[in-house]
């Protein structure tokens, strides 16, 4: 039987309160069971005590006694038996208004819930209904029931709270405004439920792009917005607009169909030019409309000095896709000075970029780019390869032999078979694996320190020289210091410009230098640029000396030149 067929089976259990309803007195449910409970109980006994009290031969003053005691035991019994029923009852007055309480201020009472009897039962079960209720209404209220998204009223709720928590802490805040580019195409050619399902790709590919302090919202169609407080550099925010972008570029699969789509992405940055939330959503519509009319992919800030930053790094990131291939990319190589002998005995490999239009770009600038658009991969492998192979050149042309240092990114550093490439550019080009130094930063190793070990322990088993890059600029541990399988330290340039006549750059490469010494590490000085810096470095008992007092990086053909200088002396 359906729920339905038993309410309206029952209809005569409702007669009774439905007479008791349309009474006007009293008026209160609570007040009608009372009075029911009184006429049914107290109305026959009195009337049964009042006929034996007239049908006995006692005095008439005794049974006026005996009257008003009965009627005093009477009023206490039903006082008492009214108060019980009165909080019997409670349970439920508590649940209507508990029910009336959400109804007209959407506040929830804590109902008890560890009664097992009926009125326990009601209670629980209200509770659980109400409080299931008010999450399908705020998920309904406030979140996009398509991408399950929070929709636009919770994302100007999150943006006004934003705003003023950047106001106060006098930091900066980012919005951005996405639109998909061709999106109502694709939705005229394959349907609406592939346009639906498209969505709900897209919205995962963001979330999974953000920060988790980030909020992404759809705010309409095929618009999103993402919330990004606490930027620390427009360079930096660029990098992360371009990341966003990326996620979406790569292809789709919608029911058998593949897709590559793309955004178009407004920027705009809390500033005096906006004083608050509303405004900023205006720049950043306002900068989502240029940057479609700007075409495909592409992302515009509010700001027009932004605007060329921005502009310049697209253009830059779309040349770097073909640099490879059109040969723009070439290693300069800086000497290493061995103290002792004064020789030549290594040499930094060092990227550049000779840009058809832009001549050499600094590197700096390009390999953030090649950082987060993925092409430090191939990038690096080339570097690697291309190291190798120039290291054996030099070495079958006669020169003595040379360890060359090439720089890991963290991308590179990350890969699984990073040991697997390596090896294969050793092969491929001949080169034995002692004349190989691979350079890794400190931070990137701090990242997590355990696989990092794993990772430097296979890389050390290959008979690789290790090198710890900027030594000092980081926060590593000496504990973990001791565990990574290094052999060179190096001593940034920010601590050796300084010596000899700063006490701290003194006091600090002073320490290195001796805490390299027993943990059987060498010691390789960069940016050293007077003959100051190499007599004190020297005397401290640094192992490998570079920079410019040496020799800036030149090209592979010049740095020939510098080992025949080097021969002659010798």
């Amino acid at each position: 039987m359906s729920r339905t067929s038993q309410a309206k089976s029952q209809p005569h259990k409702l007669r009774v309160y439905s007479f008791l309803a349309y009474c006007k007195r009293p008026k209160s449910y609570l007040g009608k069971i009372m009075l029911v409970a009184f006429l049914g109980t107290h109305i026959p006994l009195l009337a049964l005590f009042f006929y034996a009290i007239s049908a006995t031969d006692l005095s008439n003053d005794l049974k006026i006694r005996i009257l008003i005691v009965a009627l005093i035991a009477t009023l206490v019994g039903t006082a008492i038996t009214l108060l019980a029923l009165q909080r019997l009852l409670f349970p439920i007055t508590l649940v209507a208004k508990t029910l009336r309480q959400y109804l007209e201020k959407n506040q929830i009472f804590q109902l008890p819930t560890k009664f097992t009897d009926e009125a326990g039962i009601l209670m629980a079960d209200t509770l659980y209904t109400i409080t299931k209720l008010d999450e399908l209404i705020r998920q309904l209220k406030n979140y996009d029931p398509l991408t399950s998204l929070p929709n636009r009223m919770l994302f100007q709720t999150r943006l006004q709270k934003a705003f003023l928590e950047a106001q106060q802490s006098q930091k900066t805040l980012a919005l951005m405004f996405l639109n998909l580019d061709g999106f109502a195409n694709i939705n005229a050619s394959l349907g609406s439920e592939q346009g639906d399902s498209l969505l709900r790709q897209v919205a995962q590919r963001l979330n999974s792009s953000v920060r988790e302090i980030d909020l992404i919202s759809r705010i309409g169609g095929d618009e999103f917005a993402v919330i990004h407080p606490q930027i620390e550099s427009i360079e930096d925010l660029t990098v992360y607009a371009q990341q966003i972008l990326n996620s979406l570029s790569s292809q789709l699969n919608l029911n058998g169909h593949n897709l590559y789509i793309s955004a178009s992405m407004g920027i705009a940055v809390n500033s005096e030019e906006n004083s608050n939330p509303k405004e900023l959503i205006t720049q950043a519509d306002v900068a989502l409309r240029l940057a479609k009319q700007q075409g495909r992919n592409t992302c515009r800030f509010y700001s027009a000095q932004m605007n060329e930053k921005m502009r310049r790094r697209f253009q830059l990131e779309r040349d770097l896709h073909s640099a490879l291939e059109d040969n723009e990319l070439e290693l300069f190589y800086q000497p290493q000075i061995d103290v002792l002998s004064g020789k030549i005995i290594g040499a930094e490999a060092l990227l550049r970029w000779r840009h058809p239009q832009h001549g050499f770009v600094s590197p700096g600038e390009f390999i953030p780019i090649a950082e987060a658009s993925g092409l430090i991969l191939p990038i690096g492998d080339w570097i690697l390869h291309t190291a190798c192979t120039q290291n054996q050149t030099w070495r079958s042309q006669g020169y003595p032999e040379l360890c060359v240092a090439v720089n890991l990114s963290a991308k590179q550093f990350q890969q699984r078979n990073l040991s697997d490439l390596v090896t294969n550019a050793l092969s491929a080009t001949g080169l034995q694996s002692h004349q190989l130094e691979l350079e890794i930063t400190e931070s990137l190793l701090m990242e997590d320190v355990q696989k990092a070990i794993a990772t430097l322990e296979n890389l050390h088993e290959l008979g690789l020289m290790l090198a710890l890059d900027d030594f000092g600029t980081g926060y590593s541990s000496l504990s973990y210091l001791k565990r990574f399988p290094i052999d060179f330290l190096k001593i940034d340039r920010s601590f050796v410009r300084g010596i000899p006549s700063d006490r701290n750059d003194v006091a600090i490469t002073r320490s290195v230098i001796a805490l390299a010494q027993s943990l059987q590490m060498h010691v390789i000085a960069e940016g050293v640029e007077n003959q100051a810096q190499v007599d004190y470095l020297t005397n401290q008992g640094c192992d490998r000396l570079q920079g410019y007092y040496f020799s800036r990086p030149i090209p592979a053909n010049d740095f020939a030149q510098l080992l025949a200088k080097n021969l002659d002396r010798a």
